[in-house]
């Protein structure tokens, strides 16, 4: 009975830990939210708008498709960031004003990971941390992140936009293989989940990687699959409809035609019926049916339910006056636009593709302004257009600052290296942008002009002798070998010339330093005391390498010779007194640099200054004592006993009045009486006063030079 009266105590105190615990959960889930995941969401949000990245959640005007055109060079890169996956990317320019926002995001993140790790808002805090490294362009970190959620959260509600994430991130890294099987896996998740968002963007992918590879059918063979599988008719005017996208984008008008008609077979909502049929008329106007074209214009024109995209029927008009090469209508339908449809996207469109058709005409002024109206807005052609601008008005430049510079020195008989230098500089920047945009036969003649009005001393002809040999060496492999050896001679120590070194199959050992090796026989020479032979070495590295960090030593070494080794010391004097000059910041200079100042006061006679005077010290007793001080009589010495040219008068009286040695510099500085009486009878302690102290630099210099 007892345990019958317990069991309701205890199936409340259940329901109390359940509560509790419940409410634990959830008070967790709140506090992350408000605390931290909330305001995640808001700066990624103000991140993504900062720099117009915000995928479009709701479509409600049509799309805007624009045949390519080609105006870099052709060639698949073997490197770097494939072609359609720039889109992704956000440079650092954009980047710089949300860098702040995105650190935040990541670490706020860290924060709920080591804070709440079982709260509900894991999945989508590893997904907004990836999405930060994606933007900060850390592609590692964030495949990291995707693969944490997919590993974690295989099936939930943000695993096909981790899975889509991932496949960006491996693309960019030009990990196809792995990236392909990533790219089937979020198709697969997609249809699981029924992300019919995720899985057309899965279809773009699969379709932008073959066409990168050159591969038509299988750029299309994703939609097709989609459009077979698929029993909503809604999904399939969709993909139907981006399939025809494709073929326009990729200039298979004939097929993008028929693809476009085949819409109406399936339940497209209005937008994409109006989105088929406008860009069956523009494929019809390409493939110059303008007849056909014109009877579906007035088609939409005449339904009231296509009444509020009109412009975009202007601009298919527009189109096919372009196309016709009615450049007056043109003109007027222009100036109508810029009322009328101020900054409409397909009308921008249009202007683009005008200056692309003026720029194959080679009328590039005019194209420039073109190009210049298409890039006010954020449009599919505004990457496009931004880069032709720029070029073109590079490229006018550069021609303006070309013949500018030679026809001022027309009349001259030989043009300076300055101005070679500035010529070449820019002929090298114009062959750069003929590069980019295509021109790969005007990129080669400017290339050329580059090499030839580059002086020889200069180190930038090593750039412009490099980029010349890229763009010969298929057609004339002779030529190219010939100038990477001029690279290899000329200039074997620029980045340039290291890489011709290795592909003309040059040895480590080909490079000799001369600076070095000079050096290092002046070295050898002074100690076999070939000093004739070892100062002209040491001059060499002065003369040549006047900015080489041996130059100093040299001259310190010259120096040390004349002083120590031919006892020459108005040489030594001149060297040193050299070496200051020049190096004064040197450890060289500073080592010579008072003796230098104190030999100089001596030559002209001038006061020495405080800091070059002994000081005194009052706590130790005189070395000697003047004469009537209790001088010693042994310590007393006869100055005739000194050299004939020497002053009359004792060292003690000397030391205690230089100016008398002063006053007879000249006698005293004769060959004669350089030669020191070593039978003078003098103290022990005035011997180690005049005995020189050695100087133990160049021992240590050499010391380092035998370890070498």
């Amino acid at each position: 009975m007892k345990k019958i009266k317990k069991s309701p105590y205890i199936l409340l105190l259940a329901v109390v830990i359940l509560s509790l615990l419940s409410g634990c959960k959830q008070y967790d889930n709140f506090t992350t939210y408000f605390n931290t995941y909330y305001n995640k969401k808001r700066i990624i949000a103000e991140a993504e708008d900062e720099f117009s990245y915000q995928e479009e959640k709701k479509r409600v005007k049509p799309r805007v498709f624009v045949p390519e055109t080609k105006v870099s060079v052709p060639n698949i890169p073997k490197s770097g960031t494939p072609p359609f996956m720039t889109e992704f990317i956000i440079d650092q320019q954009k980047l710089q004003p949300v860098k702040v926002k995105l650190d935040s995001i990541i670490i706020k993140g860290s924060k709920i990971l080591a804070r709440h790790p079982k709260s509900d808002y894991i999945e989508g805090t590893l997904y907004l941390m990836a999405l930060s490294y994606f933007y900060r362009n850390e592609w590692l970190p964030s495949q990291i992140k995707c693969s944490e959620l997919i590993d974690k959260f295989p099936a939930g509600e943000l695993s096909p936009d981790a899975h889509l994430l991932l496949c960006k991130n491996l693309f960019i890294q030009r990990k196809f293989h792995a990236g392909k099987i990533m790219l089937s896996r979020t198709v697969d998740i997609s249809w699981q989940l029924r992300r019919y968002d995720i899985l057309s963007e899965a279809f773009r992918l699969e379709a932008e990687l073959a066409l990168y590879k050159n591969d038509l059918d299988a750029a299309v063979r994703p939609y097709k699959q989609a459009i077979a599988q698929s029993d909503d008719g809604l999904m399939k005017a969709k993909w139907q409809l981006d399939m025809a996208a494709l073929l326009y984008r990729i200039n298979k008008f004939e097929q993008a035609e028929k693809a476009f008609a085949k819409v109406e077979d399936y339940s497209p909502d209005y937008l994409a019926t109006f989105e088929a049929s406008l860009y069956r008329a523009l494929s019809l106007m390409r493939l110059s049916r303008f007849e056909e074209a014109n009877k579906i214009l007035k088609k939409l024109e005449s339904d009231g339910k296509f009444e509020e995209w009109e412009s975009y029927i202007f601009a298919a008009k527009m189109t096919e006056l372009r196309l016709r090469n009615d450049d007056k209508n043109f003109s007027i339908a222009e100036k109508f636009a810029d009322s009328a449809y101020v900054n409409h996207p397909l009308i921008i469109a249009n202007y683009y593709e005008k200056g692309m058709d003026l720029y194959n005409k080679n009328e590039y002024s005019i194209a420039k302004r073109f190009f210049a109206r298409s890039r006010n807005m954020r449009t599919p052609v505004y990457s496009a257009s931004e880069k032709m601008f720029f070029l073109l008005n590079a490229w006018e430049q550069k021609h303006m600052t070309i013949d500018q510079t030679l026809n001022s020195f027309r009349d001259s008989i030989e043009i300076p290296n300055e101005i070679k230098a500035i010529v070449a500089l820019n002929s090298f920047e114009l062959g750069r942008i003929h590069e980019q945009l295509g021109n790969l036969d005007s990129c080669t003649i400017f290339y050329k002009q580059a090499v030839d009005y580059s002086p020889l001393d200069d180190e930038n002809s090593a750039r412009y002798i490099y980029a010349y040999i890229r763009m010969i060496k298929d057609g004339n492999p002779m030529l190219a070998d010939s100038l990477y050896d001029v690279l290899v001679d000329r200039y074997p120590y620029t980045e340039y010339g290291q890489e011709a070194i290795q592909v003309q199959g040059y040895t480590e050992n080909y490079l000799i330093d001369p600076v070095y090796e000079t050096f290092k026989s002046g070295q050898k020479l002074r100690m076999s005391r070939e000093f004739k032979f070892a100062v002209a070495q040491f001059l060499k590295v002065f003369i040549n390498w006047e900015d080489s960090p041996l130059a100093p030593r040299a001259l310190y070494n010259i120096g040390w010779i004349f002083e120590k080794d031919l006892r020459q010391a108005d040489s030594a004097y001149y060297y040193y007194k050299l070496l200051v000059e020049k190096y004064p910041d040197s450890e060289y200079a500073k080592d010579v640099k008072n003796s230098v100042l104190y030999l100089a006061h001596v030559k002209t006679g001038a006061p020495l200054p405080d800091d070059l005077n002994p000081k005194k010290r009052e706590s130790e007793k005189p070395q000697f004592q003047l004469k009537g001080e209790g001088q010693d009589e042994n310590i007393k010495v006869n100055a005739k006993t000194l050299n004939p040219g020497s002053v009359d008068s004792s060292p003690a009286e000397i030391l205690n009045d230089p100016m008398k040695l002063l006053n007879n510099a000249t006698e005293s500085l004769s060959p004669e009486n350089l030669i020191p009486d070593l039978k003078l009878n003098l103290p022990q302690e005035f011997n180690k006063m005049f005995q020189s102290q050695p100087d133990t630099t160049n021992k240590n210099i050499e010391e380092l030079e035998e370890k070498k």
